[in-house]
């Protein structure tokens, strides 16, 4: 079944997770569903995908880099979390399920369990290799582990993958839909299987939103202006944060590659310049400090550009897509809309007769072919 006519990948991902067993989805869901406290657990944007999907349930949620976490690492914190909560999951989200972060935590907390007989814990996790080492927790009696297709191979030749690393698109956004409407149907007190019916009405939306995006003049002109020199800023706050960062890892791979640079907006973040640009995620449109940073960059002749999920000061001071849905459904929708934005690039620089690295055509033909 075809959602999007413009870009492939897209259709890829609702193939993939439509594509997840069933049988050890109700098993995954059930224990999200019944679990007092959630750790989320990843790297990267599987870790911002984790994050977007997992943001506003209605669920204590607590990072193991939260000032107020109970302990310098899961094992440390989990004899305290037994004594404040009944069922606690640890929530993973590893395409290849040997990220690092990922893999020590779960490590530890096995040993945990195994060494106390603790039964409050469960280790839940999303994978694209079942035979990793967080994968093989599966075979624990408190261990299910989601396969979810769509992580690509490093190809041998290509020496610049192993040193970048590559852009695994497709798996990404897929764990994130995944984790989205997993929270939307617990949030609603449904089942297992809305999760499904949950995602097949979602990728049709989304389809269309990216269909109309690529298509349009506002993105023409948004691609036209990346391939000029000058640098890239991204930003939000709260879960539009996550949606900016996951942008950000994406496009430095291709602004890198001509010399220029990609950045999270915020402390960290350069000086505006006449020529570079702003993109800015929010729902509400009226978040001060996002319509500072406008201020500030149109003030130094910069480009202003927003994803907004409504008619507000945001979208009328800047160039503006309004993606009409709920906080909830928001920050999911923004990022699908933002990810074929390298993919452009790419494909604009490509035409130019611009040669890139190796590493970014064989993500960016992984991707579209």
């Amino acid at each position: 079944m075809s959602v999007c006519e413009e870009e492939q990948y897209i259709n890829t991902i609702f193939e993939n997770v439509m594509s997840v067993r069933q049988d050890k989805f109700e098993r995954f869901y059930n224990d999200i569903a019944e679990a007092d406290c959630l750790i989320p657990v990843g790297e990267g944007r599987s870790q911002c995908a984790l994050y977007i999907g997992l943001s506003q349930i209605h669920k204590e949620v607590k990072t193991i880099d939260d000032i107020d976490f109970p302990g310098r690492n899961i094992e440390e914190a989990a004899p305290i979390l037994e004594k404040e909560y009944d069922r606690i999951a640890l929530v993973v989200n590893s395409g290849s399920g040997e990220t690092a972060i990922p893999k020590r935590t779960v490590e530890q907390l096995v040993r945990y369990i195994e060494e106390t007989g603790s039964d409050k814990f469960t280790i839940d996790a999303i994978v694209s290799n079942p035979n990793s080492s967080i994968g093989r927790v599966d075979r624990k009696e408190f261990g299910t582990v989601i396969e979810l297709k769509g992580r690509e191979r490093v190809p041998n030749s290509a020496k610049e993958f192993l040193k970048h690393g590559i852009m695994n698109d497709i798996y990404e956004l897929g764990s994130m839909l995944l984790m989205q409407k997993t929270k939307e149907a617990i949030n609603e007190g449904l089942d297992a299987q809305a999760v499904f019916r949950k995602m097949e009405e979602e990728m049709k939306i989304v389809g269309r939103l990216i269909d109309e995006y690529v298509t349009s003049e506002q993105l023409e002109c948004l691609i036209e202006k990346l391939e000029r020199r000058g640098h890239v800023i991204i930003g939000g706050l709260g879960p539009a944060r996550k949606v900016a960062r996951m942008t950000v890892i994406r496009l430095q791979h291709v602004k890198r590659a001509v010399g220029d640079e990609a950045y999270l907006a915020g402390p960290l973040a350069p000086k505006p310049r006449a020529g570079d640009i702003l993109i800015a995620i929010s729902w509400s449109g009226e978040t001060d400090p996002v319509l500072k940073w406008c201020e500030e960059f149109k003030a130094f002749g910069a480009y202003t550009y927003s994803i907004v999920g409504r008619p507000s000061k945001l979208s009328r001071m800047t160039e503006s897509f309004i993606v009409r849905s709920s906080p909830v459904e928001f920050y999911e929708r923004a990022a699908f809309l933002l990810s074929p934005l390298p993919l452009k690039l790419v494909e604009r620089l490509d035409k130019r007769g611009f040669k890139l690295p190796e590493y970014v055509m064989n993500w960016y033909h992984s991707v579209t072919h």
